[in-house]
Parts: structure tokens; sequence; C-alpha cells
């Protein structure tokens, strides 16, 4: 019993612990990034906020993404938007993100695991923040509805985080000691833009074009967040099982990737 509460103790300083670590790690990189001037910390909601408003508002206008389920463009453009820039903006910022941060490895707490989970982290909470706000904005104009399965909407956000952070961790750490392959980072995540599902559903493609858009992860999260929004959205295109077993692999991947590299991350 005595053994038993001491593991549970030791378990608890370690979680308090690594929380502290990534608080701070958090709280480093928004003032690395936006600093203390003007709107400070904010710039980490209004940067994707502006960039998501004015692809929803030209929708919007354009009455693009109006389909006859009832999917409305503002919510539709929205949401998928906000959550295809967790990945973009992680993605991106991912190429060569363990260079430069070789000092914060003189604290035996923090790790290179800890520093991404860090950054995907403030990517996320400023792409949900911005999605908050704007999805206030819709509810107040009469543009949008509360989502009908939010359990369904908060589970897809959440994947494609999860997914994106192992995929964060495996462009890192390859990208550290291999500088070509950061060359098509950012050609990649533009690729994936029209690919990812944003800004179309299943239901209007053809069949050869469905089969080989259901090999795409980030399809089936994007069908997924349509049908925790939408009343009437489609619910036969959604593979959780292929999408969790892509997340865990990796992560696996990833998690290995970044242990490995930290035997090269020297510190001067």
């Amino acid at each position: 019993m005595n053994k038993t509460g001491e593991m549970r103790r030791s378990f608890i300083d370690a979680w308090l612990t690594q929380q502290a670590v990534i608080k701070a790690l958090i709280l480093r990189e928004m003032q690395a990034r936006y600093g203390r001037d003007n709107i400070g910390f904010l710039w980490m909601m209004a940067e994707p906020m502006m960039l998501a408003s004015v692809i929803t508002t030209l929708h919007q206008v354009s009455k693009m993404g109006e389909h006859a389920s009832g999917m409305g463009p503002y919510p539709f453009t929205l949401t998928g938007y906000c959550v295809f820039i967790i990945f973009r903006n992680s993605f991106n910022r991912s190429e060569g993100a363990l260079h430069g941060v070789t000092t914060l490895l003189y604290h035996a707490q923090i790790t290179p695991f800890d520093i991404m989970l860090s950054r995907s982290l403030v990517e996320m909470i400023g792409a949900l923040f911005a999605y908050a706000v704007l999805c206030s904005i819709g509810l107040m104009l009469g543009l949008m509805e509360l989502p009908v399965r939010p359990l369904y909407l908060f589970g897809a956000i959440i994947g494609m985080g999860v997914m994106t952070h192992a995929m964060c961790m495996v462009v890192a750490a390859i990208t550290y000691t291999n500088h070509l392959i950061g060359r098509f980072v950012h050609p990649f995540s533009y690729f994936m833009f029209p690919l990812s599902g944003a800004f179309f559903t299943m239901s209007i493609l053809p069949p050869w074009a469905r089969e080989l858009m259901a090999w795409n992860p980030m399809v089936t999260i994007f069908e997924a967040a349509r049908y925790g929004l939408f009343a009437n959205a489609n619910p036969n295109y959604i593979y959780p099982r292929y999408v969790l077993g892509f997340t865990m692999l990796m992560l696996c991947w990833g998690l290995v990737a970044i242990r490995n590299v930290r035997e090269h991350m020297h510190v001067n």
C-alpha cells in the first residue's frame, strides 16, 4: 500500500512538473513569435481569424459551398478553413523547428517532444479561438446555427490536432539533419489545401474520386466535422478506424524520430 502511494505521488509530481514545463514553453513561444508590442498575444487569435474571415466572406458573398443538403456557405467554409489552419500553420513551422532551441535542453525536464508539443498547442489554441469568435459572429448574424452533433465536431478538431502534431514531429526530426526534405514541406501543405476535403464533400465527387480520396485521412476528419455541424450531412464517408490507425502510426514514428534526433542535438 505504501509502495502504491509512493508511485501515485511520484506520478502526480511528474505530471505537475510536465504541465509547468509545457505552460512555460507555450508562454515562451508566444512571446518569441508575437512579442509584447501592439496587441501582443492577441495576434495568436487575430492572425488566423483575419485569414479565415476573408475567405469565409468571399464564399458567403459568392454563395460558394452552398449545397442542396442545407450546408450554408458561411459555416461550411469557416469550419473547413479554421480546421485546416491547424494543419497548415503547424506543418509549415515544423521545418527546422528544433534548430536554435538546444539551449533549452540545459534543463533536464525539457525534451524535444515538449518543444514540439508547445508549438502545436499554440497553433491549435489560436485556430480554436478564431473559430469560436467567427462562429459567435455568424450565430449573431443568423448565418449559421449551433452544431447538431458537437461531439463529432469536437472529435474532428482534436483528431486534426493530434494527427498534425504527429506529422510535425516526423518533419522536425527529419529536417533537423536533412535540409533537402525541408524544401518540400511548404509545397506539400499547399498541395494538401485543395485535396484535404476542407471545401468539398465526398458526396459531390464521382465514385472513382471517392475511392482515391478515402485514402486521405484529412477527408474523414472534415466529413466528421461537417457531420457534427450540419443536420443533413452524410456520415457514410467517415472512416474513424483508418484515421486512428494512421494517427497512431505517425505518433509512433514521430516519437521514435524525435528521440533519435536528440542524440544529434548538442548543447554548446
